[in-house]
């Protein structure tokens, strides 16, 4: 099942997401979140860059 998160407080930011949809930590680095990950012993979250306003949108291949 598809699921849509809304990560516009995060705008940019590297996030931790876990299973139930909620952002659980952030950081302005993939490093500093890998670390903060880790230091909080979150478990199995999903992360990713949430994208800003101003990103381009690349669909396929790019």
């Amino acid at each position: 099942m598809a699921r849509t998160l809304d990560l516009e407080p995060w705008a940019g930011r590297w996030v931790a997401v876990d299973a139930e949809g909620r952002v659980c930590s952030d950081a302005a680095s993939l490093a500093e979140l890998l670390t903060a990950i880790e230091e909080a012993d979150l478990g199995e979250v999903e992360v990713m860059r949430a994208p800003a306003p101003d990103d381009p949108v690349v669909y396929g291949f790019g």
